[in-house]
């Protein structure tokens, strides 16, 4: 087998599938103490093949509005391709299906190649095929298989990578909560979130936002799958209480701040966000936690449920989010936070790391936990020689790939498991 197949392979998953945890109640209110709602998490399956999924017309229309706003695209690059999309409105995929409107991923995605000159236009498409795939899996409670995610990933990848010359720019912005968020679809409505996905990046560079506001609510049912990394969940309730001794909280309003203005009204392109005292007190009790979140699994969270999301800070983690607020929207989505303080800014300035730079970064670390995986695999059938040749290719990736993410704290990872292998050999 080549160094190839050993990259792209997809190992089985040993994801559980159907855990659940207890959390606020999605209309539960910081007045409203007891009110809990299952928060359901859901693995990848097995190996599994690519799930079909259509994807009409419209779902691709609305979904590549929100990559034209997430993308700054100018209306002259994003026209020519709205007229496209549109055109399989009144044409049939064949002669004998005059009125169909939806395709597979891959019919899109062929469609696209074909009948695109620009490659700007294709990979901004192809986005829109990989979001609008998600979507609509989502949309009917269909789990995305480590094949489907793959799939969109390379799509997002892609086009996060492809160097622009239209003018349209996938941007990043550092979250208060210390990730790294690049838009990739932004749809809003009467100024709050109506649909946004984001591609989430947790660096190891030791930053994760002031722990200090870590639990925190939002406004709009949100969904993320897993592309690499750990992350841990952690869910709360949230007690209203009257006097500074009975408090661990306080619960703090949220702010956005672009180039134009500073308020409640939710910004695709963030210059800071502002959280403010708003002193109503609490008591927060932990309900559920750690539930760990890996590799090509799903997990959601209802809106307005307390939760706070933990990343090791030497480890690299990243996923596609969604914020979907036709799943579930709550105006009053509070963050909580110390309960003696007034306010705290955070900017979002990625300082110069790029989109492109944090999408390579995520794309070497699936190889490297593929690799590892495999090595494992093998290990646990004692098939030594087997996971001796996995595990030297994923020490081969922690030394020869260009500004591999904390290549020491992996390397030292592989080279325990080569330790073990050798002294079976």
């Amino acid at each position: 087998m080549g160094l190839l197949d050993l990259l792209f392979r997809r190992p089985r998953s040993r994801a559980p599938t159907g855990i659940t945890a207890v959390a606020q109640d999605p209309a539960t209110q910081p007045g409203n103490a007891g009110k809990t709602a299952n928060i359901t998490e859901t693995g990848g399956g097995d190996e599994g093949g690519h799930n079909e999924c259509s994807i009409s017309t419209s779902a691709l229309s609305r979904v590549f509005r929100g990559v034209v706003v997430a993308t700054r695209t100018a209306e002259e690059v994003a026209a020519p391709i709205h007229e496209w999309i549109s055109s399989f409105e009144s044409k049939g995929t064949s002669e004998d299906e005059a009125t169909a409107t939806s395709l597979q991923l891959e019919e899109w995605c062929k469609a696209a190649t074909s009948s695109l000159l620009h490659e700007d236009s294709k990979q901004l498409v192809r986005v829109a095929i990989g979001v609008a795939f998600l979507r609509e899996k989502a949309r009917k409670s269909q789990n995305a298989t480590p094949a489907d995610l793959a799939m969109v990933w390379d799509l997002v990848r892609g086009a996060i990578t492809h160097p622009m010359t239209t003018g349209p720019c996938f941007s990043a912005s550092r979250s208060s909560q210390g990730f790294l968020a690049v838009p990739l679809c932004s749809l809003l409505k009467d100024g709050n979130i109506d649909e946004l996905y984001r591609f989430h990046i947790w660096l190891p560079d030791g930053q994760r936002g002031n722990l200090d506001f870590a639990v925190h609510s939002h406004q709009a049912f949100a969904q993320s799958w897993i592309l690499a990394g750990v992350g841990k969940d952690y869910q709360y309730t949230f007690e209203p209480v009257t006097s500074m001794e009975d408090a661990t909280h306080a619960v703090y309003a949220l702010s956005w701040a672009d180039n134009k203005n500073t308020s409640t009204t939710y910004k695709t392109h963030q210059t800071s966000s502002t959280v403010v005292n708003t002193r109503k007190l609490g008591r927060t009790t932990r309900t559920s936690g750690p539930t760990v979140h890996t590799r090509d699994m799903s997990y959601y969270i209802p809106s307005a449920v307390f939760h706070s999301t933990e990343v090791a800070p030497d480890t690299l983690h990243a996923t596609l989010f969604v914020f979907d607020s036709h799943r579930g929207f709550v105006k009053d989505a509070p963050v909580l936070g110390p309960k003696d303080s007034e306010s705290s800014t955070q900017l979002r300035d990625p300082a110069g790391v790029t989109p492109a730079a944090v999408a390579n970064m995520v794309e070497t670390m699936r190889q490297w936990e593929v690799l590892m995986e495999q090595g494992q695999q093998h290990s646990e059938r004692a098939e030594w020689k087997r996971a001796l040749e996995a595990f030297n290719k994923a020490l081969d990736l922690c030394e020869s790939v260009p500004d591999f993410p904390n290549a020491t704290r992996y390397k030292q990872q592989v080279l325990d498991q080569l330790e073990i292998v050798r002294s079976k050999l």
